[in-house]
């Protein structure tokens, strides 16, 4: 059974109180990779290249810092102020600087030619992602603040830039009670980079769908920290649209009995298959609780409609989920020459402020 309970004093619970918590297979989580489900769903969902990534390539997504390879790097014209300098002046500085050895410089060129085919093939706009995840935390990265990449140097920055991508990376398999042999964190197939064709979706056609011993037991808005008005007035015909193309594409087609499946309905009778999560706490349960989706008396018979929540009424703003990995609040509003300058002028003073501050205290 993968259903157990644990005693646990985690927050929201009162010490000692008993809470049930799904425990995954290693199968479970690598059944919910893209690379695996997407040829079976593939006429319901969004058009995807697959990218084989190399060991090199891996170890460059885990290293520290960002370098861009030289190659994606934008190239400019020579510097006529640059070059107007003497000779002889150049000749100084060689002789009074040396230049320190500098690390090899990345390099991939078999995965640029690749990303640039596959960009081209999908429309010349992507949604990039690994086996599980997309780099939704450093979106901040993008001029327009979304994940639509359209050159292989949006995808390796928002890669790069990713808190998500480490842990598919590192640590996909980390609640799971059955490990490969010597706990290889690699799944299998290796670790695949996928294009999707970018759409341009309205967080209000967004649904996930909690699926329990192949039922479907509960629907939530996938954005619940917003209110729709629309969603709210359409939640009889969104429910029969959900459950049709449930009962209709996705019961009994996808490998486990237990799952999480978050689709997008773009008009009425449309409907389009997203993504497959874990039924696990490692999925966020949105406008459920974890507890109330293990409920023996969601599997209980019933000829009515599966519970759809939304949000009702217009509530407080809320913070958004991944505004911990977005730029300091004194970038967000520059958007020209003045506004950097007056920012570095800034930075500049307050700098030179600490310093004289840090001189004062050693006179003292």
């Amino acid at each position: 059974n993968e259903y157990k309970s644990y005693l646990s004093s985690t927050s929201g619970c009162t010490h000692g109180s008993r809470i049930r918590v799904v425990r995954m297979q290693r199968r479970q989580v690598e059944n919910c990779a893209l690379p695996v489900w997407y040829q079976h769903f593939r006429p319901v969902t969004f058009d995807t290249v697959f990218i084989q990534l190399t060991p090199d390539f891996l170890a460059y997504l885990q290293s520290d810092g960002i370098v861009i390879p030289p190659s994606l790097l934008p190239t400019f014209p020579n510097n006529p102020v640059a070059s107007s300098f003497s000779d002889d002046e150049d000749e100084n500085d060689e002789e009074e600087w040396e230049e320190p050895p500098q690390a090899p410089q990345p390099d991939f060129p078999d995965l640029e030619r690749h990303l640039k085919a596959g960009i081209e093939s999908l429309g010349g706009e992507v949604f990039p992602k690994l086996n599980w995840s997309a780099p939704r935390d450093a979106s901040w990265i993008m001029s327009d603040g979304t994940l639509c990449a359209r050159t292989p140097l949006d995808i390796i920055l928002l890669l790069k830039g990713s808190e998500f991508i480490q842990h598919d990376l590192t640590q996909a398999f980390v609640e799971c009670t059955t490990t490969s042999p010597g706990g290889s964190e690699v799944p299998r197939g290796g670790f695949v980079l996928c294009l999707r064709r970018w759409e341009n979706i309205l967080p209000a056609g967004e649904f996930r769908c909690f699926v329990r011993e192949h039922r479907l037991i509960g629907i939530s808005q996938r954005h619940h920290r917003q209110h729709f008005p629309s969603v709210v007035a359409d939640r009889t015909a969104i429910t029969n649209d959900l459950q049709h193309f449930f009962f209709r594409y996705i019961q009994h087609q996808f490998p486990d009995a237990n799952y999480v499946v978050d689709v997008y309905r773009p008009s009425p009778h449309h409907v389009l298959l997203v993504d497959f999560n874990p039924f696990s706490r490692v999925t966020d349960p949105l406008l459920f609780t974890w507890d109330e989706l293990l409920l023996p008396a969601l599997l209980a018979p019933t000829s009515g409609p599966v519970p759809l929540r939304v949000v009702e009424t217009p509530t407080s703003v809320k913070s958004h989920p991944y505004a911990v990995n977005r730029v300091p609040a004194d970038i967000v509003g520059i958007t020209d020459q003045q506004g950097i300058n007056e920012f570095v002028s800034m930075f500049n003073s307050n700098n030179l402020a600490e310093e004289d501050s840090d001189n004062e205290e050693e006179l003292r």
